[in-house]
């Protein structure tokens, strides 16, 4: 991680968190009694600390939050300024009626929380380390692995798959219809610059502020800059020599639009958990579920599965609920063919255990479905779910976010920045959930674009995305 804070930053943010200063007892009752009500401890110092030493945050930073008090947040979004009329009129005259077309929409907030617990012991002893203090080490643990969940999710979120989740920035872009899809291929900048004037022009007269790509897309583009460019792409400092370019930006109609990677726009569940593997959470359960999968006939005209695709398959489906993730489950092997389609029937005996399923399909002609990626995620149906994969998601591939973090473009709306909330001690344990209430709200998708399924080159010298039908920007 970058930006590590200071010494003096960490020693009053220990202070801070000490179990015996603030946090667990109100000081407004006698101190030598057991009722006093457990209280939370407020975060925020807490939250713009570990933001700024956690420096694989991209998009949470640059975020605007606007501070909200109900669970239902609406604004209006302007679909249309007027028709395009002519706005001569005759001596005299009237123009005619001209009206601006709104949109009402609604976010609801949604509430995240990672929970923790600390033992007894380890609050008595000093732990080796920075922190000597357990509680303040947990909940600096715990800050860290929620914000990087939240950041995967304000990216990622589908609350048609998961209904406690958000829609992230990705869905609410894609459902405006400004997607392309480059199946695999490597953008190159040319391609990148083509978007940004595209989006600049009518009718959608958008301004990118950032494109947010993934660490390997960026590499990608690097390697581009220094393949295509002169001799003087390697930098010469003093003793020292620099390969490549550290700090890309693409020259767009306005001015230079910089280019971010994102480290958790790759997801991290991307490869599929091992198999007979379940990670639940205290005594809950997931049951693991039954497959039966075919690939059907005749060919579909919207099947991406193409004569380069033909061969045998193993898929991997990994059930999730409140109860954690349970054992995944591989399918026998699938002879694939182009224009196929792949169904799957998942029957579930405690269907209320399963919330959804992750769909995990392995490289052509693999010998098993170890190391398969993901190509899917399926809301549960019940006792049975059926779920259809045609090869839209490009197993590896990346996505390519041109957005404005603006307000008026995007925000985040917060109810509840970070609060540490103590929990009943049921046992010789401290207990506690780090929580935050929010949404993230894309304004205006229509002046933003997603590049999905995007890859990259094998070797240095293949220059990027040339055939036509993938430069067209299907908007």
């Amino acid at each position: 991680m970058q930006g590590v804070p200071s010494s003096t930053e960490m020693s009053v943010l220990m202070g801070q968190l000490r179990k015996g200063e603030v946090g667990y007892q109100t000081p407004l009752v006698p101190a030598n009694t057991n009722l006093s009500p457990l209280v939370p401890q407020q975060l925020q110092q807490t939250l713009s600390i570990a933001t700024s030493s956690m420096g694989d945050l991209k998009l949470w930073p640059m975020l605007s939050k606007t501070p909200v008090n109900n669970t239902v947040v609406e604004y209006n979004r302007v679909l249309r300024h007027g028709a395009e009329l002519s706005p001569f009129i005759q001596e005299g005259g009237v123009a005619p009626l001209n009206r601006s077309t709104y949109e009402k929409v609604a976010i609801s907030i949604k509430y995240l929380a990672e929970k923790r617990e600390v033992t007894d012991v380890a609050s008595f002893v000093n732990l080796v380390g920075p922190s000597p203090d357990a509680i303040a080490e947990e909940t600096r643990r715990g800050t860290e692995t929620l914000l990087r969940r939240l950041e995967k999710e304000l990216f990622h979120g589908d609350k048609t798959v998961n209904p406690l989740a958000w829609d992230g920035i990705i869905k609410q872009i894609s459902d405006g219809g400004n997607v392309a899809d480059l199946r695999g291929n490597a953008p190159s900048a040319v391609y990148l610059a083509e978007i940004l004037g595209t989006l600049y022009s009518a009718p959608f007269y958008g301004m990118v502020s950032h494109i947010l790509v993934t660490p390997k897309v960026l590499s990608e583009l690097i390697k581009q800059t220094v393949h295509s460019g002169r001799h003087d792409q390697i930098q010469v400092s003093g003793q020292s020599l620099t390969f490549g370019a550290s700090q890309l930006s693409i020259t767009g109609p306005y001015g230079a639009v910089p280019i971010v990677a994102c480290p958790f726009l790759e997801r991290h569940d991307r490869i599929a958990p091992p198999a007979n593997v379940s990670f639940v959470y205290g005594d809950r359960a997931v049951t693991t579920p039954t497959i039966s999968a075919q690939p059907t006939s005749p060919a579909h005209a919207d099947s991406k599965f193409g004569a380069s695709d033909a061969g045998n398959y193993y898929y991997r489906i990994v059930p999730v609920g409140e109860g954690g993730v349970g054992v995944a489950v591989d399918t026998n092997v699938i002879d694939v063919i182009a224009g196929d389609e792949v169904t799957f029937e998942i029957a579930q005996a405690n269907p209320t255990e399963v919330s959804y399923y992750k769909i995990y399909r392995s490289a052509k002609d693999a010998s098993d479905a170890n190391g398969a990626l993901l190509v899917g995620e399926i809301a549960s149906a019940g006792a049975n779910t059926t779920f259809s994969d045609k090869n839209f998601k490009v197993a590896g591939g990346s996505d390519i976010l041109f957005i404005n973090t603006a307000p008026d473009y995007m925000e985040y709306f917060q109810m509840l920045s970070l609060i540490r909330r103590p929990l009943a001690q049921v046992r010789t344990t401290h207990p506690f959930l780090l929580m935050m209430f929010g949404a993230p709200a894309v304004k205006l998708p229509s002046k933003m674009f997603v590049v999905s399924n995007a890859g990259s080159n094998t070797s240095a010298g293949l220059s990027g995305v040339t055939d036509p039908a993938l430069l067209g920007l299907h908007i």
